[in-house]
């Protein structure tokens, strides 16, 4: 157990929606001279005829992005935790350059860790399950479906998502400052601070833990220490570890706090709605953000089908994370 944070949580990572939709520095726009610089790269990457997840960093060489791709990763991990950068020419590329630009720039940023069981590095989000209901189906994943998703964080890091096609009408991408539900639940309801630092379970939802070999692990929804405060919110997974012998009943109480965590990742003072245009790179920081979508309506052709990229990332200084975050914000075992 870390210790308890009593006191609102006063770093940058702690914004409202008005303050993101008042100050847009959280959008970048590549320039035209970045794009070149990313397509020769590209090009390098491709030209050593390795597969994608083989590729590394001094294969795909960049000049000047990577003093930018740094300042990212310094907002990511100690600024505001979240980052949109616009205008990747995705539809003038193949389905190879857009994996191969995107990948190259996650190298830049961490180490790719894996997605699921099947051991995938680089993950696609689309409806791919027809209409199956993740809510009733405890094995079934928000990101193969084309319902809202609930907020939660993911499994590294740092979570990147592009977009390669939009969805017909739905489907917009929803951002909320997990430090700042903290410092609501301390100002509203500071009698559930207590049990957001309690061990809970944690369904690997029909995985199993690499480690240990169990279907589900077990930490806190948040952690302090070394001056950071993390939260790990996956408020499905949570409910359906309660299907395993042995797990702790959550209580009325823990209930109430999964209540009021939903309510304010929801409300109009906090989440942060922002639409993915073709070429967005969504980068999150999953120690201070949670993430959601809204249900979408896809396009009849298949061509045509909303379609993210997603990246998994580690910090190269996983040292530095480790003892920033104490592991709390993302379980080691939970990949």
């Amino acid at each position: 157990m870390t210790e308890t944070l009593q006191q609102p949580y006063t770093g940058p990572s702690a914004w409202t929606r008005a303050q993101m939709e008042a100050d847009k520095s959280w959008i970048y726009t590549l320039s035209p001279a970045e794009v070149a610089e990313i397509r020769a790269a590209v090009a390098v990457a491709r030209g050593t005829g390795k597969p994608l997840e083989a590729i590394t960093r001094e294969d795909f060489p960049l000049a000047t992005l990577p003093r930018r791709l740094d300042a990212l990763g310094e907002e990511l991990e100690n600024g505001r935790g979240f980052e949109m950068w616009r205008g990747l020419p995705v539809d003038e590329w193949s389905i190879e350059e857009r994996s191969v630009a995107y990948w190259g720039l996650g190298l830049y940023l961490g180490t790719a860790v894996v997605q699921n069981a099947r051991g995938e590095l680089f993950g696609h989000v689309r409806d791919t399950t027809a209409g199956a209901d993740p809510q009733t189906n405890a094995n079934t994943r928000f990101y193969h479906t084309n319902r809202a998703a609930p907020f939660h964080v993911d499994g590294a890091d740092i979570v990147g998502l592009m977009c390669v096609r939009t969805a017909k009408a739905g489907g917009a991408s929803l951002v909320v400052s997990s430090t700042s539900i903290y410092n609501a639940l301390l100002r509203d309801h500071p009698d559930v601070i207590p049990l957001l630092y309690q061990p809970l379970w944690f369904d690997h939802r029909g995985e199993r833990n690499a480690v240990t070999g169990k279907p589900y692990w077990v930490t806190s929804i948040c952690g302090w220490t070394h001056g950071k405060l993390s939260m790990m919110y996956l408020r499905n997974f949570i409910e359906s570890a309660q299907r395993y012998e042995g797990a702790p009943p959550l209580t009325e109480g823990h209930r109430r706090l999964l209540d009021l965590i939903d309510h304010y990742a929801e409300s109009p003072e906090l989440c942060l709605s922002m639409a993915f245009l073709p070429g967005d790179i969504q980068w999150l920081n999953n120690h201070v953000t949670l993430h959601s979508r809204t249900e979408f309506t896809d396009w009849e052709e298949e061509d045509k089908k909303r379609w993210l990229m997603r990246l998994w990332l580690n910090r190269h200084e996983r040292n530095r994370f480790t003892e920033t975050y104490g592991y709390y914000g993302i379980a080691p075992d939970a990949r």
